[in-house]
């Protein structure tokens, strides 16, 4: 009777532990992925306001080295556009024609102006967008309401000029 009355107290206790570690291996399968780290998208649309700078050693004479400049970005189709005006002394400014998100970082190459479609006005063709021959890329970090980057600009293939940029976020009136 004392070895029936052990076997049926060590089953409960047996049954007990068993039942927990499936309860606990049952809960562990259910629990949420962790969230990505990656930057959504949507951090870097808005209009952003700030600042533009000369990254160069010598800028050209009489430049002024902080120019004020306005961002835009929106999301199109799943895809990041949008402007940055001025850009070099026009208020055609620069168009982004294809951004990726890379870690935490915006990538974008942009055209001076505004792109136009392949074959407007042009005989015989050619390349789509403003000045074809300047090209830009930029890249932006966000910090928030804070926004921090650069733009490489480049004649054809050859390295022409650099600017830096400090943003922030615009804030709508109420």
């Amino acid at each position: 009777m004392a070895l029936n009355l052990r076997r049926s107290l060590f089953g409960s206790w047996g049954l007990g532990i068993g039942s927990l570690f499936v309860l606990s291996a049952y809960l562990t399968a259910q629990a949420p992925a962790p969230q990505s780290s990656a930057p959504l998208p949507t951090r870097f649309v808005g209009t952003w306001v700030g600042t533009q700078a000369w990254a160069i050693k010598d800028p050209p004479p009489g430049a002024n080295n902080e120019q004020p400049v306005t961002l835009e970005l929106q999301l199109v189709d799943g895809k990041i556009a949008g402007t940055m005006r001025p850009f070099l002394g026009g208020e055609d400014g620069a168009t982004i024609t294809d951004a990726t998100i890379v870690g935490d970082e915006l990538r974008a190459t942009a055209a001076v102006g505004r792109p136009r479609p392949a074959n407007a006005g042009r005989r015989g063709g050619g390349a789509p967008g403003g000045n074809g021959a300047i090209r830009i890329a930029f890249v932006f970090r966000n910090d928030g309401v804070k926004m921090s980057g650069t733009a490489d600009i480049r004649m054809g293939d050859v390295p022409w000029t650099k600017f830096s940029y400090k943003l922030e976020k615009k804030r709508s009136r109420y």
